[in-house]
């Protein structure tokens, strides 16, 4: 079994503007080669890879996938003054990826009580590329990404949208076919974006929610209200025009 090893640099990912309050810094890198008849490489020497969930993988396209977004985060994580070899991710019940300390020695390398709190993390992936980010005030972050010229079925628009936000979508794509698919692809990348800030992820049903037109999004998930921030942009990033979608989380109301 061949090594994984990365397949260009970590570079920063320039963010919006409503992002800059926040404390939030971003980076992506090149996924490289995943041919699907490559066997996936060797990905447990990549700092804050699991062995465990490494072991599970059986294509190339996830294990380089997974090792690039590790990778990616493990620089940025170094850059900000962290050892990454300190830390390891564990999920929440909702596969929240979270940063914890690798063990008590690690946390007392840190400074013990003293240690700097730990940022929370957003991590993503598609089509040849891998996005990691951070937030250093604490709060909960979600950052999605698609090209803009990624192909969607019409028939998958009840599936992410409903109400007006549906009627618009489905509108433009009778206009503009092309139109309809670049921007349902921008709706999905933001919804994905508030899906991962509410560390709910595919819990959220999408369709339970509107981002059209938005800068602010609130919805409710089990008597819990959430109000987020929202914000989209482009960038091209290997010859091909992505989308980006970015989500904090603001506010969190227990009706209960």
């Amino acid at each position: 079994m061949s090594e994984w090893k990365p397949s260009g640099l970590v570079s920063p990912l320039p963010l919006p503007q409503l992002c800059s309050p926040t404390n939030v810094i971003a980076v992506w890198m090149p996924v490289g080669d995943v041919s699907s008849d490559t066997p996936p490489p060797n990905i447990t020497s990549v700092p804050l890879v699991d062995a465990f969930e490494a072991s599970t993988f059986v294509t190339m396209k996830r294990a380089a996938e997974h090792a690039a977004g590790r990778y990616a985060l493990a620089t940025l994580l170094r850059d900000i003054g962290f050892d990454p070899f300190d830390l390891r991710i564990v999920r929440d019940e909702h596969r929240k990826p979270i940063l914890v300390w690798r063990d008590a020695e690690a946390r007392k390398r840190a400074g013990g009580p003293l240690s700097p709190p730990l940022p929370e993390i957003t991590l993503g992936h598609s089509n040849g590329i891998a996005v990691a980010a951070v937030s250093l005030d604490g709060a909960l972050i979600g950052l999605d990404a698609e090209p803009l010229d990624s192909s969607r079925p019409k028939n998958l628009l009840t599936m992410m949208a409903s109400g007006e936000e549906l009627q618009y979508l489905e509108k433009l794509w009778e206009i503009d076919e092309q139109l309809g698919m670049q921007e349902s692809t921008r709706t999905w990348v933001i919804k994905e974006a508030v899906q991962k800030a509410c560390g709910l992820g595919m819990h959220i049903a999408p369709q339970s929610f509107s981002v059209l037109n938005c800068e602010e999004v609130v919805l409710s998930h089990d008597n819990v209200g959430y109000r987020l921030e929202v914000v989209h942009w482009r960038e091209l990033l290997q010859g091909r025009s992505f989308v980006f979608g970015f989500s904090r989380l603001k506010e969190v109301v227990n009706s209960n």
